[in-house]
């Protein structure tokens, strides 16, 4: 399998929001000797700029959020596990690039949340006025 398969697949098993398979697919990858950088560039961050588009399109939901974040942690769990030291500081530095690169994610997140909470709002007061 090419180094592109490989990271499709693990941005795909982002998008399908299985943190289990994105585990299974970064230890593949890792396996058939792809750099960790690669993976987290090429792969997970990828998938999680997908699931940012579906949400600014209203595709997903905060839910569906959340889960991509699992799959982005399950992902860098088995970086740092493969090569100890090196890879938890590989892990670490991948945290820092994708929070920066999460910037953009961030207003789709709040837009979430504000959502959330007014309907919580009209909930609350349709609740109220049975």
């Amino acid at each position: 399998m090419s180094d592109t398969e490989l990271m499709d697949g693990i941005a795909q098993a982002v998008l399908e929001l299985n943190p289990e398979r994105t585990a299974e697919a970064v230890e593949a990858a890792l396996q058939a000797g792809a750099q960790p950088v690669e993976i987290i560039d090429d792969g997970i961050a990828m998938g999680m700029e997908e699931v940012g588009e579906q949400y600014r399109r209203q595709e997903i939901h905060l839910p569906e959020l959340l889960m991509a974040e699992q799959c982005m942690r399950s992902g860098l769990q088995v970086i740092e596990g493969f090569s100890d030291e090196e890879g938890t500081q590989l892990a670490d530095a991948a945290r820092q690039r994708l929070a920066e690169r999460a910037a953009s994610w961030m207003p789709a997140l709040s837009s979430c949340v504000t959502r959330l909470l007014h309907s919580s709002d009209s909930f609350l007061k349709t609740t109220k006025d049975n």
